[in-house]
């Protein structure tokens, strides 16, 4: 009896905890997805500065309805096409994985040679933290620890030793083309993110989620230009969906190379970039919900071992470093200036960097513990300013929101165009890249277009396979969760929410199938047919979701003007488009 009692107190928990991570992640979906229909933030190529600009979501709306009937129509007819030319139902399935593999090796053969080419083409220095960070690799080989001196960068952020090892190969083996090397090496690392993220997809669902998955993110068009930043992100990410893939592997087969091989992917991740915390807490959380479940020692047991090996990272990165440079690089700016700096106005956008930690570290005091009485001061003054005005709260954190999941370039263009040093680009190039070019809105366009339709995707599965979401497959939506929050507090940057805007994939093409499975087996001639549609809970959720898009199109009250309809910056970025137009100079250059 009493195992009995313990046993449904464990279930009850964990069903508490699924309802808790469903409804959360539901609620944030839903609002994303709203939010890209009637907010769009352009960021801007001078001062990076970000503009909210009303979208159109009626018109949205209606085209992604219909793009809902096109996938259908062309299912349909590839079905119909398949049976005349097989007639085994087992062989038609395996015709179309073929083809879905040659597809998938074509398409990435394509993409990888242009974005060589383009890496090659563009030659592009690494700048900001970029170049701080690839600069102190080379001086380290040298025997130069100037920038680990008091004062100094790595003094201020010693999280950044990691990457800083990791560069240092690199730097050995390339020499002065070590920057060119790490971007051309990022494109390999970028699809076999992919792989690892459609080998996740296809052990929630299915092999041709997969393939769909692979070929929907090879389409994410902000990444092509990622793989130019010299920095630990594509590394990052790779190592971190990985580590994802084998503690699930672990979950299943209970195989300790698995786990180990989880843990050792963590420690390289958070080397390069130590955001990639966050996929470790994933990972662990996931395995100690099993060990609940299951009653498995073994699950705790690879908890524990992800753990240590993320520990190795965290602390040994500094130790090493230490070791090699006799600086303290213990100390410097806490993770939780950063965390402060977020609950303040940027000139970017709300939360984006605005040197408050650099400036404590600099102005103030250099002893942690000054810096932390001063950090925990920030968040006092925050917390009172969004206690006294609350609509300026809500308003400042949907801005925070917006400048980094409503902007559908993710910083695709100032990626490059900061970094048009040499001012050697092309017209045609800088027409692409630059605010006001021709080529450059019509690709705005067509990315906010994309991205109102990958979050439909993923609200598209809510509707109709939420009830199949279950917590021990919510290995992807934990990550997303954790990379949400914590953003939704610290440091914003749409480039820092890239791999959480990433792990969502598998659920967009899991919605848009379902989609058009389901449309297929409408008769809209059969009136019992559409009688007993309209009594589906999806299609109901669906009519009040599609009526709510409608009425708030049209509302003006400040509820709706403060969370999602936040545009109204159009005349400033069109005078921004016309008078901020040097980049059309011949010899225009980034100083």
């Amino acid at each position: 009896m009493n195992k009995k009692q313990k046993f449904n107190s464990s279930e009850f928990i964990l069903n508490i905890g699924y309802y808790i991570v469903f409804v959360l992640f539901t609620v944030i979906i839903v609002y994303l997805f709203l939010l890209s229909l009637f907010t769009t933030c352009f960021m801007v190529y001078t001062d990076e500065h970000v503009y909210y600009l009303r979208d159109f979501p009626i018109l949205m709306g209606v085209g992604l309805v219909l793009f809902c009937f096109l996938l259908s129509f062309l299912k349909k007819t590839a079905g119909r096409r398949a049976e005349r030319r097989i007639a085994g139902i087992a062989d038609r399935e395996k015709r179309r994985i073929r083809n879905l593999k040659i597809l998938t090796v074509l398409a990435t053969a394509v993409l990888g040679f242009g974005m060589i080419w383009f890496i090659l083409y563009m030659d592009l220095p690494p700048i900001y933290d970029q170049s701080a960070v690839y600069s102190a690799a080379g001086r380290l080989l040298t025997g130069d620890f100037s920038d680990w001196k008091k004062g100094a960068y790595f003094s201020m952020l010693p999280y950044q030793n990691g990457m800083v090892l990791m560069m240092c190969p690199f730097v050995a083996a390339f020499g002065e083309k070590a920057a060119l090397a790490i971007q051309v090496c990022n494109v390999p690392v970028l699809f076999l993110t992919y792989l690892g993220l459609a080998k996740i997809s296809g052990l929630l669902f299915d092999e041709k989620c997969g393939y769909y998955t692979y070929l929907g993110l090879l389409l994410t068009v902000p990444m092509w230009t990622q793989v130019t930043f010299v920095y630990g992100t594509i590394p990052e990410i790779c190592l971190s969906i990985w580590a994802i893939y084998l503690g699930y592997k672990f979950e299943k087969k209970e195989k300790w190379r698995s786990v180990i091989g989880s843990g050792i992917c963590i420690m390289f991740a958070i080397l390069w970039k130590s955001n990639a915390e966050i996929f470790m807490i994933a990972v662990i959380l996931m395995l100690f919900m099993q060990a609940i479940r299951r009653k498995k020692l073994r699950m705790l047991v690879g908890a524990g071992v992800v753990l240590t090996f993320g520990l190795v990272a965290v602390k040994g990165a500094p130790i090493a470093m230490h070791f090699i440079t006799g600086e303290d690089t213990m100390n410097g700016i806490p993770m939780t200036a950063w965390l402060a700096m977020g609950l303040q106005e940027s000139a970017i956008a709300p939360g984006w960097y605005n040197e408050f930690p650099m400036n404590l570290y600099r102005n103030v005091s250099s002893d942690p513990e000054v810096i932390k009485g001063e950090v925990w001061k920030s968040f006092q003054d925050s917390f009172v300013l969004f206690s006294e005005q609350k609509d300026y709260a809500v308003r400042f954190f949907a801005r925070k929101l917006a400048s980094m999941w409503a902007d559908p370039a993710f910083q695709f263009f100032t990626t490059v165009n900061t970094r048009n040093l040499a001012g050697t680009f092309s017209y045609a190039m800088k027409d692409f890249f630059y605010n006001g070019g021709i080529m450059n809105t019509l690709i705005y366009l067509l990315l906010d277009i994309m991205q109102s339709m990958y979050y439909f995707g993923v609200v598209l599965y809510l509707l109709i396979k939420g009830k199949e979401l279950k917590l021990e497959r919510g290995h992807l939506i934990v990550v997303f969760l954790g990379g949400f929050l914590f953003h939704f507090i610290g440091e914003a940057k749409s480039h820092y929410v890239v791999p959480y805007y990433l792990v969502l994939m598998p659920y967009v093409v899991q919605g848009y199938r379902s989609m058009a499975e389901r449309l297929l087996k409408i008769n809209l001639c059969n009136r019992e047919e559409i009688k007993e549609l309209r009594t589906k809970r999806s299609i109901k959720i669906g009519a009040v979701l599609a009526a709510a898009v409608i009425i708030i199109s049209f509302m003006q009250v400040s509820v709706v003007t403060n969370t999602l309809k936040l545009g109204g910056e159009e005349k400033e970025y069109i005078w921004y488009c016309t008078n901020e137009i040097q980049w059309k100079e011949t010899d225009y250059k980034k100083v």
